[in-house]
Parts: structure tokens; sequence; C-alpha cells
């Protein structure tokens, strides 16, 4: 009978308190410079998703942040380590898109993006050798996809000049998208809030 109640409570209450069970997630880099906002955004190796930030699924036990925190690492080829970004978004409120994926931004000092491609990773870790290359995508880049619903079918094209000669797509990934485009809907984006 306890067990089901403390069950109800993290259900039910949990949420108020910053309580978040186990669900995808993923973390927007960004910096800010000359009165633009970049992102740091990466290709699919094996993938055509296209270009978008950086989450995943959660591990076992791992709450909502350190899956966030957990997923950029390794997506950035542990070149931005989990402690510090968990710091980064340790008092932040995740963006809960409608499939339950939990969006969180940190700003960042700029770094040349093609220290994080050749930053060595564990050989015996593929979960550091899924994601690249990189780019600084100016916010300006997606702002016209976002100003109304995202078509999860469509395309939403990056201009070359953003992206690296050597890449798999050239386009955003309508998911992530769609993950920003809430952030915007429930006043979420950081950068607009200052």
């Amino acid at each position: 009978m306890l067990k089901r109640l403390c069950i109800m409570w993290v259900i039910i209450v949990g949420p108020c308190f910053g309580v978040h069970a186990e669900r995808p997630a993923g973390i927007v880099l960004y910096f800010e410079s000359g009165g633009e906002v970049f992102l740091l955004l990466a290709d699919n190796r094996e993938s055509e998703r296209g270009w978008h930030a950086f989450g995943g699924s959660p591990h076992e036990g791992e709450n909502t942040a350190e899956t966030a925190a957990r997923e950029t690492e390794e997506e950035t080829r542990g070149y931005f380590l989990r402690d510090d970004l968990l710091k980064m978004i340790k008092n932040q409120e995740p963006v809960i898109d409608h499939n339950g994926f939990a969006l969180y931004f940190a700003e960042i000092p700029f770094v040349p993006a093609q220290l994080i491609t050749n930053n060595p990773v564990p050989d015996d870790d593929k979960s550091y050798n899924e994601r690249g290359p990189y780019a600084w995508i100016p916010y300006s880049e997606l702002e016209p996809y976002l100003e109304g619903p995202v078509n999860s079918d469509k395309r939403y094209t990056i201009r070359a000049r953003f992206l690296p000669r050597e890449r798999n797509t050239s386009w955003f990934w309508s998911v992530w998208l769609g993950n920003v485009r809430r952030a915007i809907e429930t006043k979420s984006i950081p950068w607009s809030t200052k």
C-alpha cells in the first residue's frame, strides 16, 4: 500500500516539484554574438534525419536532466561533459513536446565546430561517434520555419553556406523543429526572454 501511495505521489504531485520520470531528453547548446544566436547542431552519420540538437532515450534510472546531459555528452563526442551540462540545466524546467520529449537550453562559450569533430572518443563506445559533422547555425536560419506548424513530412533546407562540405544531409530534422516550435509556444526560448 505504501509503495502505491509513493508511486501516486510521484505521478500526481512530483511534476510540481521538478520530479521527472524517465523520458527522452536533450539540450540545445547556443551562444550569442553580434545580436545573433547561434545553435550548435549536428548531422547524423548514418541517418537521413537531418540536422538537429542533441538528445535521446533514457537509461534505466536516469531522470530527465541526466538523460539530456548524458546524450549531449555522447553526441558531442565527449567535448561537453555531462556533469558540466547538468550544472547548466539543473534549475531549468524542460519544454515537453507533444511526444513527451524534454528539451533544455544551455548557453555555452563559442568553440570551433572542428574541435568537437576532432575530439577523441572511446574506441569501444559507438554512442560517442553517432553524430557529426557539427556546425553553428544561426537561429535566424530556422526562424522562418517556426512561424507556423511544422510538417513532419517536409524537409526544411539549410543554406549550404552554414554547413560543412562533408555532410550527410542539408536540412533540419522536422521532429526537432517541432520541439523548438513547442518552446516558442510555451515562451521558453531563453534568448527571447532576455
